[in-house]
């Protein structure tokens, strides 16, 4: 055999009694899995590989590579990773009469300078999995420039119900909303029918991002990441302790934590301006 291998008979008994053997990167990427495993069993089997490889670094002091993060998880482990969507880019696609292709949406806030309050609405959802309740969805509505919750929602759903339920607590929440923008992200609920009647009704004007283009609406996607910061230490198992975990986040951002750049809380920064 090892001469139809063209290999030494020496060098292949070295190999055979070292197969066994682990050397100290095996044992290194071994004493990683249960780590691993933790974390992504205490995000409810939501955490990827770069949220596993941050959390390593953050609290374990343990630096890794975002490709060494997901060979661990996805190769070793076999943990499911969330699948990127397809991007139907052809459903946004228009062609002029120079028949130039271009891509064409309804992003006003990035034509507005943000420098004040009562000027621009960032709105999205984010999605938790709950052990008892199974996933939910948690909405807010905030002012882009202090980053003020004005809007937290809790739904099963998202559906017009859900959506005109978001909207019906912004208009009773005593904000100056005439004439301001309201962006968003092209979810099916910002594109149907019930949610441009309402903003009408309430002159908002509806925004929209791009087609696949999170960074269009950094507000809201930065507000989504601290609140699943603020939950993961005591993460929520049902949707009672979910409701209470939404209420301490929403006193903390709006009336504990300073901004920096506001120098103040965004309830002094606004009751500044009244």
């Amino acid at each position: 055999m090892c001469e139809e291998l063209e290999i030494s008979r020496d060098s292949y008994y070295k190999w055979l009694k070292r197969k066994n053997y682990k050397n100290r990167y095996e044992l290194y990427h071994e004493s990683l899995k249960p780590i691993i495993r933790e974390y992504y069993n205490l995000s409810n089997g939501t955490a990827g590989y770069r949220q596993i490889k941050d959390q390593l670094e953050e609290h374990e002091e343990l630096v890794i590579s975002y490709y060494m993060a997901y060979l661990l998880k996805c190769k070793l482990l076999k943990l499911p990773e969330v699948r990127k969507k397809k991007k139907n880019i052809g459903k946004y696609r228009t062609t002029t009469n120079n028949n130039v292709t271009k891509y064409v949406y309804d992003n006003i806030a990035e034509n507005i300078e943000i420098n004040d309050i009562f000027k621009v609405l960032s709105t999205d959802t984010t999605e938790v999995k709950l052990k008892e309740d199974g996933k939910q969805n948690i909405s807010f509505i905030i002012d882009a420039y202090s980053g003020e919750i004005l809007v937290s929602a809790i739904g099963k759903s998202l559906n017009n119900d859900f959506i005109e339920h978001n909207l019906n607590l912004l208009k009773e929440c005593n904000y100056k909303l005439k004439n301001m923008i309201l962006h968003s992200d092209r979810g099916g609920m910002y594109k149907s029918g019930i949610y441009k009647t309402k903003t009408a009704e309430m002159n908002l004007i509806p925004s929209m991002s791009a087609p696949f283009t999170y960074t269009h609406n950094p507000w809201i996607e930065t507000l989504n990441g601290q609140f699943k910061d603020f939950i993961k230490n005591n993460y929520p198992k049902n949707l009672d302790e979910l409701q209470i975990a939404l209420n301490k986040f929403v006193y903390y951002n709006n009336n504990i934590k300073i901004k920096d750049k506001l120098k103040t809380t965004p309830i002094r920064h606004r009751c500044s301006h009244s």
